[in-house]
């Protein structure tokens, strides 16, 4: 309890000495918002001014918060608007500034800039082997988003495969006879050029032959022979909780799978052919929860590792992955209206997480543990190896407006994981004036796109939200914060206890 007072004191100190800080004296201005011309009429600016004084916007007094960040919306009439921002405290601050308002008004275009991206996305035939290297992966269609196109799922290396069709970023690549995927060209090497196929059945498929499903020690797996690696999609489902692989140019050929004793996570294998080259393989499983899995070949047989529940489903025992989002000098993530950089306020939450979990006996595994630049990978691998349970990535939101936008929000690609998801969120949402900005599932990250162990992302606060700003410069909060994510990540062990029957 002593070292509960004593963090509160100094916790407390800090935030004082912060304010303190941003109370020295601040040159009024607006930092958002104050564009020539715009089409809307009730456009919100914002600025920053000493947090004590009094601010008017157009004699309407406006909220100055802690950090000094203030916001208004504004309710502009048609044409030339003038726009008086007003601070009031040891001195007088006065801005004035001009704002148009045309609701016909549309952002300029760069057409060049238009027909270059046109250009880029556009198709054009090829004719090429290609083949996976390490950490390849598929993608549903040729678009894309902040976050890079639609993933299917990860392959391992070595795969062949035909390239019909290129863009300056993707090949269109055939997995069969009737489907089509696409795959990133960083994600392949050439091999050279395809040799035009008289009998595209003779050419390109292979026969699968035994299975075999057995214990390897922390995981059941599936052993799936035949001739050559070829490509797959592969997707958990969790009522009823199975894992279904589809594999294509391969035709089915299996008329046995040999089912070992000792099997903890499967319950049984079943196969079938849903075309003439592609062959389905079922896999249902005991465990109500999913854990993670991991897929490879070995030779040209592939191997399916379903690992096998925790003996102890508490946190003692289980090594916990926390990854602090973005770092480095060219990854600040979001920063905040008085300069709150993200990957600062990541790396904190980080930290007290970390002290909280390890308190109730858990090991804890860290992606970067300063300020240092990491790929999406280095980030995954670390927590492979380290053989994390699950893992969870911290970050901070920002986007939308900036007094209504705001709270927080998980997110969870695999819908195995959407109860872990929520007991985060609903902790979260549990503290005093935080709003709810949702749970997202099918969310396209790639720390959570593998397969190897459950992992959610957790949004805390908005940076660009004024409330959310003054929440993240307080310490208090902070703790606040991460102790209502420990007490989810409990609530949803407690859940897992309780549906697979573990008293």
């Amino acid at each position: 309890m002593r070292k509960i007072y004593t963090f509160l004191a100094v916790a407390v100190m800090l935030f004082s000495t912060a304010l303190a800080s941003a109370q020295e004296p601040v040159t009024l201005k607006v930092t958002r918002g104050n564009r020539d011309i715009v089409n809307i009429s009730n456009p919100t600016i914002v600025g920053i001014a000493n947090p004590t004084d009094k601010v008017t916007v157009n004699g309407t007094p406006v909220h100055v918060y802690k950090t000094g960040s203030w916001g208004a919306p504004l309710q502009l009439k048609e044409g030339d608007n003038t726009i008086h921002v007003v601070s009031e405290g040891n001195t007088t601050q006065e801005l004035k500034f001009n704002m148009v308002y045309d609701p016909d008004y549309k952002m300029p275009v760069d057409p060049q800039k238009v027909e270059q991206e046109k250009k880029e996305a556009t198709f054009y035939p090829t004719n090429l082997i290609v083949t996976t290297k390490q950490y390849a992966y598929l993608n549903y269609g040729a678009g894309a988003d902040r976050l890079g196109g639609a993933k299917i799922n990860y392959l391992p290396q070595g795969i062949d495969l035909t390239a019909e069709a290129e863009n300056s970023k993707l090949y269109r690549v055939k997995l069969s006879q009737n489907r089509s995927s696409y795959i990133p060209k960083d994600m392949v090497e050439i091999k050279g050029k395809a040799t035009p196929s008289v009998d595209f059945m003779q050419d390109n498929v292979v026969l699968s032959t035994t299975f075999s499903v057995s214990n390897n020690g922390n995981a059941d797996r599936v052993t799936v022979r035949m001739d050559k690696k070829k490509p797959f999609i592969v997707k958990e489902y969790a009522n009823p909780h199975k894992i279904v692989l589809d594999l294509y140019g391969v035709q089915c050929n299996t008329n046995w799978i040999t089912h070992y004793q000792n099997l903890k996570s499967i319950d049984n294998v079943d196969v079938e052919g849903l075309d003439t080259d592609v062959t389905r393989v079922t896999i249902y499983l005991k465990s109500k929860t999913s854990w993670g899995y991991t897929f490879d070949y070995n030779g040209s047989n592939l191997n399916i590792d379903i690992k096998h529940t925790p003996a102890n489903l508490t946190l003692k025992g289980l090594t916990i992955g926390i990854d602090a989002g973005h770092g480095g000098p060219k990854s600040s993530g979001a920063v905040s209206n008085t300069g709150i950089k993200e990957k600062d306020v990541n790396l904190k939450l980080t930290y007290i997480l970390k002290d909280l979990l390890e308190k109730e006996g858990a090991k804890v595994v860290l992606s970067r543990e300063s300020d240092v630049a990491m790929t999406m990978r280095e980030r995954q691998d670390i927590f492979i190896e380290k053989g994390a349970d699950i893992v969870l990535s911290i970050h901070n939101n920002a986007g939308g407006d900036p007094i209504e936008t705001g709270g927080s929000s998980t997110y969870y690609r695999y819908n195995v994981y959407r109860p872990l998801a929520e007991a985060i969120q609903g902790k979260l949402l549990a503290i005093k004036g935080v709003k709810d900005y949702g749970i997202t599932g099918n969310f396209n990250f790639s720390l959570s796109a593998i397969t190897d162990f459950p992992c959610v992302l957790v949004e805390t606060l908005f940076v660009s939200n004024l409330w959310d700003e003054e929440q993240l410069a307080d310490p208090l909060m902070h703790k606040k914060l991460m102790e209502n994510v420990a007490a989810g990540l409990k609530e949803y062990l407690n859940y897992c206890k309780k549906a697979e029957g573990i008293k």
